[in-house]
């Protein structure tokens, strides 16, 4: 029988935390805090949208109950950019966070996951490249200068941008969801690139799952992150037990003060703003992480719209 998100409570609190968060940082005008400007398009037929990944799949979205809507922030020296998808049917299901803009893949799967688990994603724009005038989009999720400065990739505090990406979490029941591509391999171990499960990084733990085929590629993998050592999290570490059991690979960091790098991962874990899960897959590995999307939220009892129309998951907040 597959398990209610609802039939997890104690995961729930997080969410209070999110909202108290949030309430101080959506006061200021305009739609931000203090020395940022928001703004949010109605909905808009995709079809419509003037953005090369909604291009790219408009033979994907055609026919399907999505909406479009157009985010700005204007925040310091940055004028950002953000496109939102979501289910008109079904708002409530999971939600994506993309903060790279050159990884096509990933929002290929994003797109595909709003259609069938309902929800919504949110991509930022950088003009098909990973920084955004020297910012790294997902470098960039702190409120107070004291914050940035623990940050070599964060030029400046962001509190409107982590307000205006956070606040799609406000009120919507489950994980923090995020999707990212790597390059092949390690960069120390003869690959490519910095995410890999064999990579040995400090504070970092990994867990191979009992996949096989493309799952088992160390590319592949499920990054979690956490304040506590995870010897002392009895609740984490059944998590990831059901995760490698689902043949995810998994990598756990514990994020404290002096290793929070202004990661999105970071800042939900040093602010303890609940679960969150950001699934890793190789630039142009689809079939893996669509894969890796349905084994995911299965682990953790959210499931397809076809399947369970009712879930409720699904159904407005009471």
């Amino acid at each position: 029988m597959r398990r209610s998100w609802l039939a997890r409570p104690p995961s729930w609190m997080p969410a209070l935390r999110l909202i108290a968060l949030l309430t101080p940082l959506l006061s200021g005008c305009a739609g931000g805090p203090p020395g940022s400007t928001m703004t949010m398009t109605g909905c808009m037929d995709p079809q419509q949208a003037d953005a090369s990944d909604l291009r790219r799949n408009r033979a994907q979205i055609r026919g399907t109950p999505l909406c479009y809507r157009l985010q700005r922030l204007h925040e310091g020296p940055f004028h950002w950019t953000f496109h939102i998808l979501e289910h008109r049917q079904h708002p409530n299901g999971p939600f994506w966070v993309l903060p790279h803009d050159d990884e096509n893949t990933a929002f290929d799967v994003a797109v595909q996951a709003v259609i069938d688990y309902g929800g919504g994603l949110l991509a930022i724009d950088s003009s098909g490249q990973r920084h955004f005038h020297g910012q790294d989009p997902n470098r960039n999720f702190s409120r107070t200068r004291a914050e940035a400065n623990r940050c070599s990739g964060q030029r400046q505090p962001a509190p409107g941008y982590v307000a205006a990406v956070l606040d799609h979490y406000r009120g919507r029941q489950g994980p923090i969801l995020a999707l990212h591509n790597n390059q092949d391999g390690w960069g120390g171990n003869g690959g490519r690139g910095s995410i890999s499960l064999h990579r040995p990084i400090p504070a970092h733990d990994r867990y191979p799952g009992h996949g096989s085929g493309l799952l088992r590629d160390e590319d592949n993998l499920i990054f979690m992150a956490g304040r506590r050592p995870l010897r002392a999290d009895t609740r984490m570490r059944r998590e990831i037990a059901r995760l490698n059991a689902a043949g995810l690979n998994v990598v756990y960091k514990q994020v404290g003060q002096r290793n929070f790098d202004c990661s999105l991962s970071d800042y939900v874990a040093l602010h303890r703003l609940g679960d969150y899960f950001n699934i890793e897959a190789q630039h142009g590995a689809l079939d893996a992480q669509q894969q890796m999307v349905e084994r995911l939220l299965e682990a953790i009892g959210i499931a397809p719209l076809d399947a369970a129309p009712s879930s409720p998951f699904l159904e407005p907040p009471s």
